[in-house]
């Protein structure tokens, strides 16, 4: 795992155009900057970083250079999500194998190398409000959620009832 060389390009998303990094296993970041994207490719292990083909970025990410334990059990749970389903970060500790570890999934989705690939957008607050989003701030999570159908315009939460 020592020694590989990334990639990053800018690359069309569902949800606009993020700078993304990969190596031959697939993509370990995403970022919207290409400073940033070029840091976290050189976190996950990367020892150099050139320009890649768009067309060439897998749409996978390479699993195996991503966070292990519970923060990357959490990240494949998301990662396993439809377009428009959410969950609240409970059930996603759930879901990770830790039941009770609501803040500690929440800490694994702040810390989400690859967001909108790996969608932490569709984790919400137990009372069903989007909540946070390190990749854009909580409005840009509202938008996304509207975008496929998970939030209603207008709404405030993504779901009614109690929690």
């Amino acid at each position: 795992m020592s020694g590989w060389v990334a990639q990053v390009a800018r690359v069309p998303t569902g949800h606009g155009t993020w700078w993304m990094a990969w190596g031959d296993g697939g993509l370990v970041a995403a970022a919207r900057t290409r400073g940033e994207a070029e840091r976290r490719a050189r976190g996950a292990g990367a020892v150099r970083v050139g320009a890649g083909d768009p067309g060439a970025a897998p749409a996978d990410p390479d699993w195996s250079r991503l966070p292990r334990g519970f923060r990357g059990r959490a990240l494949m749970a998301c990662h396993a999500l439809r377009r428009g389903e959410v969950i609240t970060y409970a059930e996603l500790a759930v879901r990770a194998g830790s039941p009770g570890a609501a803040r500690a999934a929440g800490s694994a989705m702040a810390a989400n190398p690859l967001p909108v690939v790996i969608p932490c957008h569709r984790v919400v607050r137990a009372d069903g409000a989007p909540g946070g989003y390190s990749a854009g701030g909580p409005a840009a999570k509202a938008r996304m959620l509207r975008e496929e159908g998970a939030l209603r315009p207008g709404a405030e939460r993504c779901y009614s009832g109690a929690p």
